[in-house]
C-alpha cells in the first residue's frame, strides 16, 4: 500500500483485557497510525449516566440501553476522518454486534424483538460502506489470561466480570474471526497470540502494520 495514495482503517479486535488498549498505547506513537480509542468516557460518563456500570449491574435492564448507545458511538468514530495513513481503531461496529450483541441474545439478556431492532440498525449504519474496514487484527487471549489481566486493572465497572462470561465473549469472538461465520464486509483477519507478555504482543501487531503500510 502507498500511504500517499489509500488510506487503511484497521480495527484492533479481542475480548476485554485481551491487551487492547495498550497495544494501541504503542502504535499511537507512530507517525503512521492515528488512533481512535473506544468511547469509553461516553459509556461511563452520558450526561452523568454511567451506562457501562449499569450494564454490569443489571444486565437485563440495561443491556438494550447500552448496546444502541454502543452501536452509535462506534458508527460515528467509523466516519471519523484522520491524516495518518493508517487508521487504527479499538474495536468496531462489528464486534459490537457480532460479540457483544450477539451474546446478550444467547444468554437470554436481550429479548427476540431488541435483538432484531439493534440487528436492523446494524444492517442500516454498515449498508453505505462508511463502517467498512480493510484489516482486523485479533488479539486471541484465552479467558483465563484475560481475567488476570482484568483483575489487575482494577476497573471498578469491571469488578463483576468473571470467568464465564469472558468465555462466552471468547466463543463469539471465534466464531466471528476463526470461523468466520459472518458475512457483512468481511476483510482479512490477522490472529496475534495475546498471551504471550505485553512486549511481545506490541512487537508482533506493529510488525503486522509496517508491513501493511510498506505494501
Amino acid at each position: 500500500m502507498s500511504s500517499s495514495t489509500k488510506k487503511f482503517t484497521i480495527a484492533v479486535e479481542g475480548n476485554i483485557g485481551s491487551g487492547k488498549s495498550t497495544v494501541l498505547a504503542h502504535l499511537s506513537k507512530s507517525s503512521l497510525c492515528e488512533i481512535i480509542a473506544e468511547p469509553v468516557e461516553n459509556w461511563t460518563n452520558l450526561k452523568g449516566h454511567n451506562i457501562l456500570a449499569m450494564l454490569y449491574d443489571d444486565p437485563h435492564r440495561w443491556g438494550f440501553a447500552f448496546q444502541a448507545n454502543a452501536q452509535m458511538t462506534l458508527a460515528k468514530l467509523h466516519t471519523q476522518t484522520t491524516k495518518a495513513p493508517v487508521k487504527v481503531m479499538e474495536r468496531s461496529i462489528y464486534s459490537a454486534r457480532y460479540c457483544f450483541v450477539e451474546n446478550l441474545y444467547r444468554s437470554k439478556i436481550l429479548h427476540g424483538a431488541e435483538y432484531e431492532i439493534l440487528d436492523e440498525w446494524f444492517q442500516t449504519l454498515v449498508s453505505g460502506g462508511s463502517c467498512d474496514l480493510d484489516l482486523i487484527i485479533y488479539l486471541r487471549a484465552s479467558p483465563e489470561t484475560c481475567l488476570q489481566r482484568i483483575q489487575m486493572r482494577h476497573r471498578s465497572e469491571e469488578e463483576s466480570i468473571d470467568l464465564d462470561y469472558l468465555q462466552t465473549l471468547h466463543e463469539r469472538h471465534e466464531e466471528w474471526l476463526i470461523q468466520r461465520n459472518r458475512t457483512n464486509n468481511s476483510p482479512p483477519v490477522i490472529v496475534v497470540d495475546a498471551n504471550q507478555t505485553k512486549e511481545r504482543v506490541y512487537i508482533d501487531t506493529n510488525t503486522h502494520v509496517n508491513n501493511l503500510v510498506s505494501c
